[in-house]
């Protein structure tokens, strides 16, 4: 592996190489072909591919700390399949039909499946932590880290599917429900890669630190790519109000309509999802534009991306040399500049 480069298309490729590096882990660990009611619904899921970017943070995090990415590989596919559980769940939980543009597992398979798959996906997450190749004691603290990321992604989650359609939802609830769902989640790669360098507590909290902001920009990014590009949805716009689901556009939008739209908009989220149509979608859009919800999210990602490098900044350099603060920042933009 390379060091980090500095600009994006080379980090992406960076990224692209380090996360194909656990291809021949995951079928080692999950084989295709069995005859098991579970290898065909994984691999359905998993063929789709997508940008592996977390064990790949993993990966080169680990490099970049002062550690041998090879140690770092079961960890790295821990995090892919930890990922992708959440995924699986996640597509039951909301009603989505399609992932990367390919029928989710629930409707390929059936939902008892599809929980199913997700449960299995979970353990085979963990035996993947406990084949890493170090020593009791680390293997203590990356268990420690999974499990306690899992949690508290669940309480992220929690948040989210109960706080769909609230007529008081506020900023500083959006903020402290995408903290707990996506923060530590996006940490858990490069935690567990610098835990597996040897890197201390300071290092390891500034992570976590990096990663609430960075992963509050992250889902910031994702609400307003919902409403433009869609997200692997077969060319579905604007599934984030079919759903009802909190985002930080519903949230401004709120304290800034007027009562009408407000109203109005509250009563789109509130509906079942198969009864919102691509009428109520454009309303909903209008309702942003008026209230300006989507320059509001832009420059919040921005205040946050700020905020993110900042806490790159106080990294002492005990803890991570000027290369390593370097691969933050590119990590930290690239993240955060995605358009799909």
């Amino acid at each position: 592996m390379a060091d980090a480069p500095a600009d994006s298309d080379a980090l992406a490729r960076q990224l692209a190489e380090a996360g194909a590096d656990i291809l021949p882990r995951l079928e080692e660990l999950l084989p295709r072909g069995l005859d098991d009611y579970l290898s065909a619904a994984v691999w359905h899921h998993l063929d789709t591919g997508g940008k592996r970017i977390r064990p790949a943070l993993c990966l080169l995090a680990c490099r970049h700390f002062g550690g041998e990415p090879a140690r770092a590989t079961w960890f790295a596919v821990a995090v892919e399949l930890l990922h992708n559980m959440f995924l699986v769940h996640d597509d039951v939980e909301d009603g989505d039909t399609m992932r990367r543009d390919r029928e989710t597992v629930w409707v390929r398979f059936g939902t008892p499946n599809a929980i199913n798959v997700g449960d299995y996906l979970l353990a085979a997450a963990y035996r993947a932590v406990l084949r890493s190749p170090v020593d009791a004691a680390t293997t203590v603290r990356l268990l420690d880290e999974f499990t306690e990321t899992y949690a508290t992604t669940c309480r992220g989650q929690a948040l989210d599917i109960n706080m769909r359609a609230r007529p008081d939802l506020s900023i500083e609830d959006y903020l402290r429900m995408v903290s707990l769902k996506t923060g530590r989640y996006l940490a858990l790669g490069m935690v567990g890669g610098a835990i597996i360098a040897g890197s201390g507590d300071v290092l390891i909290e500034r992570l976590r630190a990096l990663a609430a902001s960075m992963g509050a920009a992250f889902q910031i990014r994702d609400d307003l790519i919902d409403l433009t590009a869609g997200k692997g949805r077969g060319g579905v716009v604007g599934c984030d109000i079919r759903e009802g689901k909190p985002s930080i556009l519903y949230a401004h939008a709120l304290g800034a309509a007027g009562a009408d739209d407000r109203r109005a908009l509250v009563e789109i989220m509130g509906r079942p999802r198969e009864e919102v149509t691509d009428d109520d979608v454009r309303r909903a859009r209008d309702v942003y534009d008026r209230c300006g919800s989507v320059a509001f999210a832009a420059a919040e990602a921005d205040r946050l991306v700020g905020e993110a490098l900042r806490t790159i900044d106080e990294i002492p350099p005990a803890a991570a040399d000027g290369a390593a603060r370097d691969f933050l920042r590119g990590v930290t933009a690239y993240m955060v500049s995605r358009t799909k």
